[in-house]
């Protein structure tokens, strides 16, 4: 079985006037972590591996979305 997009890293190239690689890598950190706190599960055990499987996808999908509407509002295009 091969899994092919599980993984939240951003490799999106973000651009914004004015803001340099450091100042693009600490927003895209906060926005990361904000992200990953509001996708964090509800602490109950999946029931089967298909379900665990498909939780994980749903909550990196958003995770993937929230980081992208948090880096829109701080100014970025990408």
């Amino acid at each position: 079985m091969m899994l092919v997009g599980c993984g939240t890293t951003q490799i999106k190239a973000w651009s914004k006037p004015g803001a340099d690689q450091a100042q693009k890598q600490r927003d895209l950190a906060e926005c990361d972590y904000d992200a990953s706190k509001a996708t964090t599960g509800d602490g109950k055990a999946p029931k089967t591996t298909g379900d665990a499987v498909g939780d994980g996808v749903v909550r990196g999908m958003e995770k993937s979305d929230l980081i992208k509407k948090c880096m829109r509002v701080r100014g970025y295009s990408g």
